[in-house]
Order: C-alpha cells, then sequence, then structure tokens
C-alpha cells in the first residue's frame, strides 16, 4: 500500500509518509502539505474490528468532553467513516502528537507532577463514557491477574519466580477482594514510558495508544502508571508519590483504594516478568527484545520486597 496515496485519495489528508515501529500495527507518519501531522494506522489483519470502533468512539469522545485534553483525533474518511477497510486490513488516521516518549526524557519530579495532573483529568472525562468496550480476556488487565498464575512455570530464576509468587498471593489475598467492592469505568490501563508524550519544560503533553482499554477500577489504572516509576534502591515509592499526590489534587481515591495502591504495583510489575518470561518461551529468536523490561521489573520488586517500612509512603 502507499501509505501517502492512500490517506490522500481515502482521508484528504495530503502529505509525505514515514514508515513508524509498531508492535501491531503498521503505522506511517504523515507529514502534510498544510503544516499538519497524522499517523495512518494499519491494523493487523486478526485484530477486532469492534476494538478498532471502541478507541476511535473513546478518542471522539474525549475530544468532545474535554477539547484540551491532548489525545489523538479521529479523522474522519471523505465518506464519514471512522476507518475504512483495504485488502481485509482496517486503515484510520489519527493527528500526531508532537514531543518525545517519556522513556527518552529525563525522569524529574515536574514529568511525574504533570503526569499526575493529566491523568487525572484523563480518568474524570473516561468516568462518565459509555462507549463500549470488546469482550475478552486482556493478558494486562490487572484486576484479572491471578489468572497469570500458571505462567509461573515460564520463570526459571529462583530468585525472580519468588519475587512474583509473592506478589500473586499478595494480591490475591489482600487487593482482589477489595477490588470487588470499587466502581468500574473505561481506564486507559497503559500509561507506560512509551504511551505517554512529553514537550517543552519536561511535561506530559499527551497520552496515546487506547488499545489495552478495560472497565475496571480506577486504582488499577493508578498501579499502572505508578508501576513505571518505582525505584530500585531504599525509598523505591519516593518518585510514585509525587506523581500520586499530583493525581489526588484532582481526582480522590478513598483511603481503602489507597491502601491496595503498593500490592497493585507489585502485581503490575510481577505482570512484566510473568508475561514477558512465557512470550519469551514463545518466541526464543526474539527473547533479548521481549526481555529487555524484565530487569527493571526484578529490581524493583526486590527494592519493594526489603520491607513494609518502603510502602509507608502512601499510607
Amino acid at each position: 500500500m502507499d501509505a501517502s496515496a492512500f490517506a490522500t485519495q481515502c482521508f484528504g489528508v495530503a502529505g509525505q509518509a514515514r514508515l513508524l515501529t509498531g508492535e501491531r500495527d503498521q503505522n506511517f507518519h504523515i507529514s502534510a502539505a498544510d503544516g499538519g501531522e497524522y499517523v495512518l494506522k494499519i491494523a493487523n489483519a486478526a485484530e477486532n474490528p469492534v476494538l478498532i470502533k471502541s478507541q476511535s468512539d473513546v478518542l471522539e469522545y474525549l475530544a468532545r468532553t474535554d477539547a484540551a485534553l491532548p489525545t489523538p483525533r479521529v479523522v474522519r474518511s471523505r465518506g464519514g467513516a471512522q476507518f475504512v477497510r483495504e485488502r481485509g486490513n482496517i486503515v484510520r488516521v489519527l493527528t500526531w502528537l508532537p514531543g518525545r516518549l517519556m522513556h527518552q526524557a529525563p525522569r524529574t519530579q515536574t514529568l511525574r507532577e504533570s503526569l499526575g495532573d493529566l491523568h487525572a483529568r484523563l480518568s474524570v472525562a473516561l468516568a462518565t463514557c459509555t462507549a463500549t468496550l470488546p469482550r475478552g480476556d486482556l493478558l494486562w488487565d490487572l484486576q484479572h491477574a491471578q489468572r497469570l498464575r500458571p505462567l509461573l512455570a515460564h520463570v526459571a530464576a529462583p530468585e525472580p519466580r519468588d519475587l512474583v509468587s509473592t506478589a500473586l498471593d499478595r494480591f490475591e489475598s489482600v487487593a482482589l477482594p477489595a477490588l470487588a467492592g470499587f466502581e468500574n469505568q473505561i481506564i486507559h490501563n497503559d500509561l507506560n514510558p512509551y504511551n505517554v508524550v512529553v514537550g517543552g519544560g519536561g511535561r506530559i503533553s499527551g497520552v496515546i495508544d487506547f488499545g489495552d482499554m478495560v472497565y475496571a477500577p480506577l486504582v488499577c489504572d493508578v498501579a499502572v502508571a505508578a508501576a513505571y516509576h518505582v525505584r530500585s534502591d531504599r525509598r523505591p515509592f519516593a518518585d510514585v508519590a509525587e506523581y500520586l499526590a499530583a493525581f489526588l489534587k484532582r481526582r480522590s481515591l478513598s483511603r481503602e483504594e489507597q491502601v491496595i495502591i503498593p500490592d497493585l504495583v507489585r502485581m503490575r510489575l510481577a505482570m512484566t516478568v510473568l508475561i514477558t518470561n512465557w512470550r519469551a518461551g514463545l518466541y526464543p529468536e526474539n527473547r533479548a527484545y521481549i526481555l529487555r523490561n524484565e530487569p527493571a521489573a526484578v529490581a524493583a520488586l526486590k527494592a519493594l520486597s526489603a520491607g513494609a517500612g518502603a510502602l509507608e509512603t502512601l499510607n
């Protein structure tokens, strides 16, 4: 497919196309002649079209609800559709959010506080969204993390396996019963350093990739975001506390929700170890790439296992 020609013909976006890296989709950055920037996304042929529609529905809802939220905007086709089909694939165009991804930016207090503030704004907007999400078992759905216990068999090293097993035990005995009493809403579910855009002044300027959205307690979304700011020293939650304090200025969490954040963070880190080791066994030729994030997750789990005192920052 000629991405430039297709974008012009079907979406009225004329410009030069540059191929981007992507895990599931084939993505192109379109630099338009009028100065606009866009992403043309060609979904994997196995992708669920209901998922694509739900993402578009949510993005359009966010644009109507809080126009200042820096999330991608859906560019409809010349015929007014959210996406078009081409050779069995689903093709859509979104606006491009300028900046660098968080994994490329210095981790500062300003960054963490701006992330907490923007995340809270996003969660407020999503709380009233009634878009239909596709049913299915998402591996990365933290509220159902206990389903991943069989994957422990794929973690060969004793220390990571013990750390993950402990996280699972705590999740099942403490966090899981508590989650059942919290209200659900649509959550982004994947505010990792590759889905957050940083702009001028080191502040968060955008959120992308809504492909892992689920209905879940809001505290799960907080824990997912927090897991990427755990330090591997004697104060593992010091940076998380800065993010969380900014979040709580805009969006409240009950005492019960705040209490289980440490166990949810541990579980999210444990999920990284479980899922990546399992996938590395399935695709051994790509093992190094798949396991690239495991060492940091293990280091964070070790820091958190040092003692309950390390969790007091959030209490």
